[in-house]
């Protein structure tokens, strides 16, 4: 049951308008607000003192709040709806007001709960979903790859072979001096006598509650993973120490990564486990050694017996950072700590990392997610669809996601664009379908146009210029070189294209930043470092030339671009080449973005 909850403003520099909601309740009623209030909130984070839970909210419209109290209703007893709703007598003003005025200095970080994180509440299970019993999982054969090994300046991250887009030593050198964005989330605070780095940059993964064992449907695709997954959880250190969990994007790593920690919560407390990604644990010791944090990082991996790094092969190894790193990586192994790790890349691609950390991620034990066969994939998609209430036939589900087998990470990202569109394009003079809305957003009933440029294009694109305001929504746009024709129509045509759908799209222009699309080391990176740098909520990627050496490695271009960016708090966008003259495609753009 709901105890109690309120809300209060808690803008930041880059949002204005967020509030925070603070909660005293148990992880089913978050896992149920989380639900219902969809894209508005972000990822619940444990707080101590009066509440325990605290969400931000990035809009506090009147629909919003009216729906908010209607589920706090729900939740709460008499007593706790009447303690809370005497905190709303006045209702918020409206948003065309006087934004709230921005405080000095940052807002103080909520402190983490000492009690074990709760298990989510209960959801719907797919008839499939048994639990396998936790036995011994067989190491999966591993192609054979051939792992180019790094140089002896390059990176720490190995990429897979052939595919060498990751950063060099020296492309990292500029992010190792760039300065976290100011409105980087709540960084983690003391827990358990230990101490989270307080610093701009907030090391943690942010746990997301409807991620968990009971919402993962298990089948053939990921049988080794969830039974070496379950024996973790029940035994952590003892057999599968490390466990490597490794697959393409969208096959589910981070679900198994957030289901683990939940799992562990239970028995050891959330306290003692610690969730980060590559980018944010070796950025965040970049961090600490420069403003005196490692001794508050040596006392939390002291103490913390759980360490789970997604994308262990965006670590980015320094000469500064290495010896940490690998220090506590080691001292973990050696004392039956549990480690675990994933991948984009199969093991082997991992030697090079291995080599440069000074630790065998593959010394224990590695299972592979694969795409799931097309019942599962069925029950995994209906299961997204009715999470967000997505009302599709089982035709038109078939045709737009599962006949491509569309990865579920872009599947998530999809539905949630759809019902943010819905909201702005629906309403009593113009009903659509979600099929209708989700055409809109893939186009899959465009008819194929040229991409290319005309001059009349040319003159139009050149004729109109961003409104010059000092609008708190900032972005900018990345474009490969000689491709600045093509950016400045990308942009006048997402402007147009915003007018068409009703939307205000004003926002202060950043940015116009080449890209060298034949430069294989380092773009992403550099991408995040310079939108970072300029301090933009958002950044248009133009996708490169389908003839470059990026172009023929995109997809995996694209998600690292995007993993990097996400670190940074900056909202991605991206815009294939080939798409420049679909509707479709800028407005899944706007959506990306607002």
């Amino acid at each position: 049951m709901l105890k109690k909850w309120d809300v209060a403003p808690a803008p930041s520099e880059k949002n204005p308008g967020r509030h925070k909601l603070l909660i005293k309740g148990e992880m089913k009623d978050i896992f149920l607000i989380v639900k219902k209030l969809g894209s508005l909130c972000s990822r619940p984070e444990k707080t101590s003192g009066d509440y325990n839970f605290i969400i931000y909210i990035s809009r506090l419209e009147m629909d919003t709040l009216k729906k908010l109290k209607a589920i706090t209703s729900e939740l709460s007893g008499p007593v706790a709806a009447a303690e809370t709703d005497s905190a709303f007598a006045g209702e918020p003003a409206p948003f065309d007001s006087p934004k709230p005025k921005l405080k000095t200095g940052p807002e103080p970080a909520p402190k983490p709960a000492e009690q074990a994180r709760p298990a989510p509440g209960p959801a719907p299970k797919p008839a499939e979903q048994a639990r396998p019993a936790p036995e011994p999982a067989p190491k999966p054969v591993e192609q054979p790859r051939p792992a180019p090994q790094p140089a002896a300046d390059s990176p720490a991250i190995t990429a897979r072979p052939g595919r060498n887009f990751v950063p060099s030593a020296t492309s990292r050198g500029k992010k190792e001096e760039v300065p976290a964005p100011a409105a980087a989330a709540p960084a983690p605070v003391e827990a358990s006598g230990s101490s989270r780095i307080k610093a701009r940059w907030s090391m943690e993964l942010p746990l997301i509650p409807t991620y968990s064992f009971q919402t993962l449907v298990a089948g053939s695709h990921n049988r080794f993973a969830h039974a070496a997954s379950m024996a973790v959880v029940e035994n952590p250190g003892v057999i599968y120490n490390p466990l490597l969990v490794f697959g393409l994007p969208g096959t589910g790593k981070t679900h198994f990564v957030n289901s683990i920690s939940y799992g562990l919560s239970a028995s050891i407390g959330q306290s003692n486990i610690f969730v980060t990604d590559g980018i944010k644990l070796s950025k965040g010791v970049e961090l600490a050694i420069k403003e005196g944090g490692l001794e508050r990082l040596e006392e939390l991996f002291a103490k913390v017996k759980v360490l789970i790094i997604d994308d262990i092969h965006l670590l980015m190894i320094s000469e500064s950072n290495k010896k940490y790193i690998s220090k506590w990586l080691n001292d973990f192994a050696a004392q039956n700590k549990q480690i675990v790790v994933t991948s984009v890349f199969p093991p082997k691609a991992l030697a090079g990392l291995e080599d440069a950390v000074g630790f065998q991620f593959t010394q224990g034990w590695m299972v592979d997610l694969k795409v799931p066969a097309a019942q599962a994939y069925k029950a995994i998609l209906n299961q997204l669809m009715q999470g967000l209430d997505v009302k599709l036939s089982e035709e038109e589900a078939a045709a737009i996601f599962a006949g491509s087998l569309m990865p579920f990470n872009e599947v998530s990202k999809t539905l949630d664009n759809m019902k943010k569109l819905e909201k702005f394009v629906v309403n009593a003079m113009n009903t659509l379908t979600h099929a209708q809305l989700l055409d809109m957003l893939i186009g899959f009933g465009e008819t194929p146009v040229d991409a290319a440029i005309t001059e009349e294009d040319t003159h139009h694109a050149s004729a109109w210029q961003p409104a010059a305001q000092d609008a708190w929504f900032k972005w900018g746009i990345f474009y490969p070189k000689s491709m600045r024709r093509e950016a400045e129509f990308a942009l006048f045509t997402l402007h147009e294209r915003g007018k068409e759908l009703g939307l205000n799209t004003e926002w202060s222009q950043v940015f116009m930043e080449e890209y060298d699309s034949d430069e294989l080391y380092g773009i992403p990176f550099k991408i995040g470092n310079y939108a970072s740098e300029r301090n933009v909520n958002g950044a248009i990627i133009l996708g490169p030339q389908s003839t470059s050496a990026l172009g023929a490695q995109e997809a995996e271009f694209r998600h690292i671009t995007f993993k990097i960016l996400d670190s940074f708090l900056v909202k991605p966008a991206w815009l294939p080449a080939e798409k420049l003259k679909s509707k479709a495609a800028y407005t899944k753009i706007l959506m990306d973005l607002v």
